[in-house]
């Protein structure tokens, strides 16, 4: 079972080299993300973008563009259309996303003519953490997609989340649904669904573990989950988590990477090719394991 991002280059050694398609790669974390996986020999990539600001970039820190194929774009919604279009014409093999807002790259990805959602798409983000003060890789969504997933929509962001477990070596992941407390109250409505799902699992109609509603601390956190006293077949040992909405979800997102100074690579679940989807302001080794993330991954 991988266990850290380091395993996943030997796993990534094993696919053979990939395309990428990278939308607006302007900044310094995105292009030595994927010079760094070029050097390595995992991908080839195009670069698709406003040529000026491409060159800009990689002129000032070194980087040099020959090994590249260079796709020049008016704008960056027109360069956002022909990075999408390189994937899902199969040109390419990996999308990935450069200094855009998700917002657009979301937009252009969701399009119906874009080519790369199935007939019952229900697209959801899929994050993994490695925390420095954790023994395992956390997986965990949705924090950029789905504002207000419901009862329907969290079974999905379920089995992608188990999907991704069983990809790093995980067939019986532990899931944790996670809310602001562990009691089933009118006020909280995220313990409502987190319940129903729960004993879906208890009665074998899930292929996995789910306990919750269940708090972070008590989701994550042996020692918590003894103090309180929570009877929950998780007992601080979650693998994956669910979070109530986007707010909770990327929070707990840039909480790891800014406060914890944690890996997150991440993915959109629901597509037809793998989708890169990182922060902006990410750092290089996140972007770089996404890429290396979407290798072994696949699609679901």
């Amino acid at each position: 079972m991988i266990t850290k991002f380091s395993q996943i280059f030997t796993e990534a050694q094993k696919v053979g080299k990939k395309k990428l398609s990278v939308a607006c790669p302007y900044d310094f974390h995105t292009l030595c993300a994927v010079e760094k996986a070029r050097q390595d020999s995992f991908i080839e990539a195009a670069l698709i973008g406003q040529k000026s600001k491409i060159e800009k970039t990689a002129l000032e820190y070194g980087i040099s563009l020959s090994n590249y194929e260079i796709i020049d774009a008016i704008d960056d919604d027109n360069a956002l259309e022909a990075a999408v279009r390189k994937v899902s014409s199969g040109r390419a093999d990996i999308l990935m996303k450069g200094l855009i807002s998700s917002e657009r790259y979301l937009k252009a990805v969701l399009n119906r003519n874009s080519g790369l959602l199935t007939l019952d798409s229900t697209i959801s983000h899929v994050g993994v953490v490695e925390n420095p003060n954790i023994d395992r890789l956390l997986i965990f969504g949705d924090a950029a997609v789905l504002p207000e997933p419901d009862f329907k929509q969290k079974l999905k962001i379920l089995n992608s989340l188990v999907w991704m477990s069983r990809k790093l070596g995980n067939n019986n992941p532990k899931v944790a649904l996670i809310a602001a407390t562990e009691l089933v109250s009118n006020a909280i409505k995220a313990g409502h669904d987190a319940a129903i799902i729960s004993k879906m699992s208890e009665r074998g109609q899930l292929n996995c573990i789910v306990d919750g509603p269940l708090g972070l601390d008590v989701a994550i956190n042996s020692e918590a989950s003894e103090i309180k006293e929570v009877r929950s077949v998780i007992k601080g040992d979650a693998d994956c988590l669910i979070f109530p909405n986007i707010e909770a979800g990327n929070a707990f997102y840039k909480a790891n990477t800014k406060l914890a100074k944690s890996l997150v690579a991440s993915l959109l679940a629901g597509v037809k090719c793998p989708v890169v989807l990182t922060s902006r302001a990410d750092s290089i080794e996140s972007k770089y394991y996404s890429i290396l993330l979407a290798m072994i991954s696949g699609v679901i």
